[in-house]
């Protein structure tokens, strides 16, 4: 099967592909053509023929690589050439395997030892979560794969090749021919793609096998793994083109080994070319590392997982040569890199909670084997994480979620929590709360994951029961540095809380921020601990849809004479950066300020009140201007304007929630249709508030009021009324 699916690709049989490959060439010439005229009169003729010279040695270089690999991938490595790869001499390669069945469990990934004591353990703690990873791998013996969220079947086997969404066929051209397809002209999204080429599924099955004996697991994972490195050689194909794909990947794999590796059908069927493409895999990662592609780049949690991916490989297979160099690089350059993706508040440069997740996620793997003597302990790394997870604990919202800033693509390290809600990040903490012995992550943890229990194993369990729970002595929190601010009233299920974005825009400033969304002065908001404001998510990476949720519509922010506060570039990165800052803050009142072009817009969040939130606009300025706000409310939500008495009612299943009062003035009102994703791919709509205001703004400003009050007929009590009220 996987022959015949090479020999497709190696003829491009797609006549989408054809098209496209034309249609690229049309425009690449036009765009040389112009380019050529253009560079033509800035360099001068001297100048020309230096590029052209350099053109035609570059295209050499890349030809000769193109064939020297082309003929490199064909062959398998012979047994003289794997075992030179080893750090000490082995006899054969039937005493490598048998050296690695008996290593102890403690010196991989996941701690755990017994097969049957963990089933007990996980039928006594998470019965369903058993059930559920029995019944996922199950279903990818089927041909059956669940990925972001969606179901896919692969009746006649797994096509690498092929983007699952769409059935477009990416071509398997040498590595460094392939960035032709990599641009905005592609007809089609990664994600998906990549989500299945992450081999997270196979942590599944070992698992699964593992646990269970069963022979099926051991089947559908020789079949997988052994079609994937016959169609997808050394250097070729999308699968060799990002150093991300290929970190994840040897992750998943490096925790699946662990679980397969006594089985004598690996052993024998696949055993010397998985270790062959592991490490093949990791010497083309630490040869490509984001530091070293090109000058423009800025690293960001691609590198972090990079690094991550060398540290695994390189701590978990100490039998390879390189090993110690890839473990000694990966956590030099990520305590290098923790410090400068991090702001000192804890938050990730980036600005978007996705990575952020992902990056706490990748640094609590590393700290936890650390802490298990698998590697030096990092003092940068465990400070670092320790203020991330700080973080994930104020900006959990009463029903465990986090709020959706910026982008996401909704990348996990392992995987382990199968198809769980991808914003609750309280496993997080679950986790930390025993790295760090914080009985107040612990309390709002609420209880050992699943995914604490696989990273952690027994000794964790015995550390949690151990360790008291400790609600958090305060409420809210600023972020200083990285301008976001989290206002609550308390801890309770039922209570409100605010998160409020002022600072800067994203990772990299100018032509960067790759990851961050037009929400300055955004902010979500729950009242009575249910979601009343929320962002609307990121939906896509690739296609029209793209700027929607990245611009500021899909926000709780104004926009100001109609200039975004950045523009988007295609695809990723944006121009005309804007920043915010903070002008005041106390525990119920923040204010935010974004200046341009002699005008200043301001924004104060005023909770002084339980059960009522304050919103107060101002702009000073001179001249004529627009401003236009939006209001995107929680699906499910219903909302009712009445313009002449400035109201909006906002109810679910007929009852009041919330009466927003509107701001007098000349604001003209109007409900419309939004959207929201919560999950890749995935949209709903949403109602949403659009206001406009336009006039001259007079010597002292214009103010705008908005309050939102929760319904109720009992009285509205001030802070200290109702803290007298609740310690009486």
């Amino acid at each position: 099967m996987a022959k015949v699916h090479r020999q497709k690709y190696l003829k491009v049989c797609s006549s989408s592909v054809r098209k496209h490959v034309i249609e690229s060439i049309e425009v690449t010439v036009i765009k040389f053509v112009h380019h050529f005229i253009k560079r033509s009169k800035e360099l001068g003729p001297q100048g020309m023929l230096e590029r052209i010279w350099s053109r035609i040695t570059n295209g050499v270089v890349l030809f000769f690589e193109s064939f020297w690999w082309g003929w490199k991938s064909r062959r398998q490595l012979s047994d003289k050439e794997f075992m030179a790869l080893m750090a000490k001499d082995w006899q054969s390669l039937d005493e490598v395997f048998t050296h690695f069945t008996a290593r102890p469990a403690a010196t991989f990934l996941l701690p755990h030892q017994s097969p049957d004591e963990t089933r007990r353990m996980l039928e006594k703690l998470h019965p369903h979560y058993l059930s559920n990873l029995l019944n996922t791998a199950d279903a990818i013996c089927r041909g059956e794969l669940t990925l972001l969220g969606h179901d896919y079947k692969f009746p006649e086997g797994i096509d690498w090749q092929t983007d699952p969404a769409t059935g477009w066929h990416w071509p398997l051209h040498y590595r460094d021919r392939m960035s032709r397809f990599i641009g905005s002209a592609r007809p089609v999204d990664l994600i998906i793609y990549w989500e299945l080429n992450r081999h997270q599924h196979f942590i599944s099955l070992g698992i699964a096998y593992w646990i269970t004996g069963k022979q099926c697991y051991v089947d559908t994972f020789l079949q997988q793994v052994s079609s994937w490195i016959e169609s997808n050689p050394v250097r070729h194909g999308m699968n060799w083109y990002y150093p991300i794909e290929l970190s994840i990947r040897i992750i998943a794999w490096t925790t699946a080994f662990q679980f397969f590796r006594a089985s004598p059908e690996f052993q024998k069927a696949v055993g010397k070319r998985f270790l062959s493409s592991l490490w093949q895999q990791t010497d083309f990662l630490r040869h490509h590392l984001q530091t070293v592609r090109t000058r423009n780049d800025v690293p960001n949690n691609h590198l972090i997982a990079e690094l991550t991916g060398l540290i695994v490989v390189g701590t978990a297979f100490p039998e390879f040569q390189d090993a110690a160099e890839w473990r000694e690089t990966g956590l030099r350059l990520l305590v290098q890199q923790a410090n400068e993706q991090v702001y000192p508040d804890g938050v990730h440069r980036e600005q978007a909670s996705g990575y952020h997740r992902f990056v706490t996620e990748l640094l609590s793997l590393v700290v936890a084997w650390s802490h298990r003597g698998g590697m030096k302990r990092e003092p940068v790394l465990e400070h670092t994480l320790e203020r991330m997870l700080d973080y994930v604990l104020f900006s959990n919202a009463p029903d465990g979620t986090n709020p959706m800033w910026g982008d996401t693509d909704f990348g996990r390290t392992l995987g382990l929590g199968l198809n769980k809600d991808f914003w609750d990040f309280r496993p997080l903490l679950s986790v930390g709360a025993i790295l760090f012995k914080r009985p107040d992550w612990k309390y709002i943890a609420g209880r050992f994951d699943e995914e604490a229990y696989w990273l952690l194993g027994f000794d964790g369990l015995d550390q949690w029961q151990g360790l008291g729970a400790i609600e958090p002595k305060e409420t809210s929190r600023a972020f200083p540095q990285s301008g976001n601010y989290i206002i609550r009233d308390g801890w309770t299920p039922d209570s409100d809380i605010a998160f409020f974005r002022s600072g800067p825009f994203g990772l990299g400033g100018e032509d960067h921020c790759a990851h961050a969304h037009c929400d300055l002065l955004s902010f979500a908001l729950w009242i009575k601990g249910k979601p009343l404001l929320v962002d609307s998510g990121t939906y896509i990476y690739h296609g029209p849809l793209r700027d929607y949720f990245r611009l500021s519509s899909a926000h709780n922010t104004v926009l100001i004479d109609g200039a975004e506060q950045a523009i988007p570039k295609p695809n990723f990165n944006w121009q005309r950066i804007s920043n915010a800052s903070c002008r005041d803050w106390s525990e119920n009142r923040v204010t935010g300020v974004i200046a341009s072009s002699g005008l200043e817009f301001s924004r104060t969040l005023d909770h002084s009140q339980f059960e009522t939130w304050l919103v107060e606009d101002g702009i000073t300025g001179k001249g004529e201007h627009t401003l236009q706000w939006s209001f995107n409310f929680a699906p499910g939500l219903d909302v009712e304007l009445n313009e002449q008495d400035l109201t909006l009612y906002v109810q679910k299943r007929g009852q009041l929630l919330v009466t927003l009062y509107l701001p007098e003035g000349g604001v003209n009102f109007k409900l419309i249709g939004g959207l929201y994703s919560k999950q890749y791919c995935l949209k709903e709509r949403i109602q949403k508030l659009h206001a406009v205001w336009k006039g001259k703004v007079s010597d002292r400003g214009e103010i705008f009021q908005w309050r939102f009050e929760l319904a109720s007929p009992e009285p509205v009590l001030k802070r200290g009324e109702y803290a007298a009220i609740t310690e009486s």
